[in-house]
């Protein structure tokens, strides 16, 4: 595997912009997400749903929104998700016509497993190239990168 990076002239391959590099080291992660959680058959986008509601967000369609997925996608990853006893709907009180999202057991134990043991395991093995001192750098670099309005809600 050849490394693009020419780390000798402290110069990256100009193939490498910005925007590329965010968008493969997402797909790392999710790639990760989806080898450790692949014996209990859950794909990324289903966990990233999973986490979103653990979080305190159950609305689907902000979910959607915060995911960039089509309110389409997103129903039919809910009927999955509730059919396989992940997650149940519930009525809105304050409006009928849309629904809350919330964990069952299965669910919970999926996302406490995930803070408890995969969240470090995931970060060891998306950051196993970097010394210390380097993935400390890159999330102080990303986090001074991102508006703090996007930030502010994981704080």
């Amino acid at each position: 595997m050849s490394n693009n990076l020419n780390l000798s002239d402290d110069k990256i391959d100009n193939k490498f912009h910005l925007g590329l590099l965010i968008h493969l080291a997402n797909q790392f992660k999710d790639q990760l997400i989806s080898q450790y959680f692949s014996g209990m058959d859950i794909t990324a986008a289903q966990f990233k749903v999973l986490i979103s509601i653990y979080k305190g967000v159950t609305s689907p369609v902000i979910i959607s929104k915060n995911l960039v997925m089509d309110a389409g996608a997103m129903s039919r990853m809910i009927e999955r998700m509730v059919k396989r006893e992940l997650i149940v709907r519930h009525p809105n009180p304050q409006d009928k016509r849309q629904v809350i999202l919330a964990l069952t057991d299965k669910g919970q134990l999926i996302c406490d497993r995930f803070q408890n043991e995969a969240l470090a395991s995931i970060i060891s093995d998306l950051t196993a190239r970097l010394t210390q001192d380097e993935s400390q750098q890159l999330v102080a670099l990303i986090t001074k990168m991102l508006p703090d309005d996007i930030t502010a809600p994981h704080r």
